[in-house]
């Protein structure tokens, strides 16, 4: 029987424009290697969620939050491996400051728009969450 590993993890949607960040990550990552998505950041035992993603995002693309706004939250399985994944996901769209430094978790970044980022090999579940922006977007 496959171990059962639920996260609790924050997912920072920074915004440029009309363009989101998308990181690819490390070809050596355990976890979906070499595939695209947005900065997320598991969930400290006992942290806030805002102090996650901004640690999250500080960390992986040197940027620093300056403003957010909640835009959904998720709940998503999938098999990994020798284990049996749960994540659920709080993502906040976000306006960032600084420059874009990723860390040794990615191997590249862009800033995309929604057609653009359709077109990448994305991580699971980042799909259903672009698809959900472009309602969002659609509808503001």
């Amino acid at each position: 029987m496959k171990v059962k590993e639920q996260t609790p993890t924050v997912l920072a949607i920074a915004v440029k424009g009309d363009k989101f960040l998308l990181v690819k990550r490390n070809r050596k990552n355990r976890f979906e290697p070499g595939k695209w998505g947005f900065v997320g950041e598991a969930i400290d035992f006992g942290e806030d969620v805002i102090p996650a993603l901004k640690r999250g995002l500080k960390e992986e693309t040197n940027l620093n939050l300056q403003s957010w706004k909640l835009f959904n939250a998720y709940s998503f399985q999938f098999d990994s491996d020798d284990k049996l994944r749960h994540a659920i996901i709080v993502a906040y769209i976000c306006e960032c400051k600084g420059e874009v430094r990723i860390n040794h978790e990615s191997e590249e970044y862009g800033w995309f728009n929604i057609r653009e980022a359709k077109g990448l090999d994305l991580i699971k579940g980042n799909e259903k969450i672009i698809a959900d922006l472009e309602k969002f977007f659609d509808n503001a």
